[in-house]
């Protein structure tokens, strides 16, 4: 019998040949084709698409893992297999025709052919009912690896004659629409400080004709495929996806951090120069909130995916747990590299200094959506005030 590498040991194997594919990226804004077509190969872009449409269908927590690991390695590689992962998990919830339309995983002599989906949640687009689906038009920000993508997703209000398609609860219903890359526009103005390889370019579409059901309802109950992944709460799934991120960006910093500081040696002896107290300090206080922050991520998915594969009933109170480690995981992951970025001092100034990079990707990390920590003050409205969880 053949063993298999698992998808996290595939991308343990893939990392240096990923972090050196992708070396021109802080220049181009974007991921460079070659890593992509790597994870597309490979199989670590068919994570969490489902089984019976040829993806992998992977546990929640294995996808995760690997999402850290390929950050670990590069920042960018990681975002985007981030986004490719969790465009996925949302696209699963469409009718069965559609989404077998948009992930029809094959395989080869050369591996997976593996579709690509991105896109943003955002209501920035809008819809117009027409005979035999909708007309969307909107610009969409944030488009993370759109660059690369077959298929580019847009969040969009839909009216039917004049009125909002609308929940059962009343709210306004946001629906996830799927267009083919060549319908869509990218643009070009992708220019940060941090994440800069992550091609997170506005997107637009004009008029553009969607059939029915091209599209998942974000919040409404799928009934689509009944499998642990896709009973996994969408929400909290993304927001751990996210902060999978900077978990494997702050595990690298502290292992290029050691190797800075071991590097150092006296000017006139060649030997090891001895590391200052408050550098001994600051490497431990990182590693500690690293360590934590992760063992809190993975130790609340794993809980929440055993009620998902038992078909247990994930509360809300699991939600909310689930949301409030990533958050604070991402929180943790940020402090530990600003505690190495300054421990190391004038070195991280310079342009060919890893720390600086962490820091500032690091950073950008923080300002998505997901893990904001207006997510800690909506925990401490519900458990107050009532507050309404529908965002969980």
């Amino acid at each position: 019998m053949i063993n298999l590498p698992t998808e996290l040991e595939l991308a343990q194997k893939l990392g240096p040949e990923l972090e050196a594919a992708n070396y021109d990226a802080e220049t181009t804004c974007r991921v460079n084709v070659k890593a992509v077509s790597l994870m597309r190969e490979n199989g670590l872009l068919a994570m969490t698409i489902p089984a019976e449409y040829g993806g992998l269908e992977c546990d929640a927590l294995d996808s995760l893992k690997v999402i850290e690991e390929l950050a670990y390695w590069d920042s960018a590689v990681g975002w985007s297999a981030m986004i490719y992962s969790k465009t996925a998990h949302l696209g699963a919830a469409m009718p069965s025709r559609r989404a077998r339309e948009v992930y029809n995983v094959s395989r080869n002599d050369q591996g997976f052919d593996c579709p690509i989906t991105a896109g943003a949640a955002a209501p920035s687009g809008k819809g117009k009912k027409v005979e035999g689906g909708v007309r969307v038009t909107g610009r969409w920000a944030w488009g993370s690896g759109t660059d690369h993508a077959d298929w580019i997703a847009g969040g969009t209000f839909i009216e039917d004659d004049g009125d909002l398609l609308r929940l059962p609860n009343g709210q306004p219903a946001l629906h996830l629409v799927y267009f083919p890359r060549e319908e869509v526009f990218l643009h070009s103005n992708w220019n940060p400080s941090g994440l800069r390889g992550t091609g997170s370019n506005d997107f637009e579409v004009n008029d553009v004709f969607v059939p029915d059901d091209r599209w998942m309802i974000v919040g409404a109950p799928s009934e689509t495929i009944d499998s642990p992944l896709y009973r996994f709460p969408a929400f909290g799934y993304f927001a751990a996806s996210v902060a999978s991120v900077p978990l494997g960006i702050a595990r690298r910093a502290i292992d290029d951090f050691v190797a800075i500081e071991t590097a150092k040696t006296t000017t006139n002896t060649g030997s090891k120069t001895k590391s200052s107290e408050m550098k001994q300090f600051d490497l431990g206080q990182a590693e500690a909130l690293v360590a934590s922050a992760r063992q809190a991520l993975w130790g609340t998915v794993a809980e929440v995916w055993l009620k998902t594969v038992t078909n247990e009933l994930v509360t809300v109170e699991d939600r909310k747990l689930l949301r409030l480690a990533a958050v604070q995981g991402t929180l943790q992951c940020s402090q530990a590299v600003g505690h190495l970025y300054h421990a190391a001092g004038g070195v991280s100034l310079q342009g060919n200094c890893s720390l600086q990079k962490y820091f500032r990707d690091i950073n950008a990390a923080t300002q998505h959506r997901q893990v904001s920590t207006e997510f800690l003050r909506m925990a401490g409205g519900i458990r107050l005030d009532d507050e309404s969880t529908a965002m969980l």
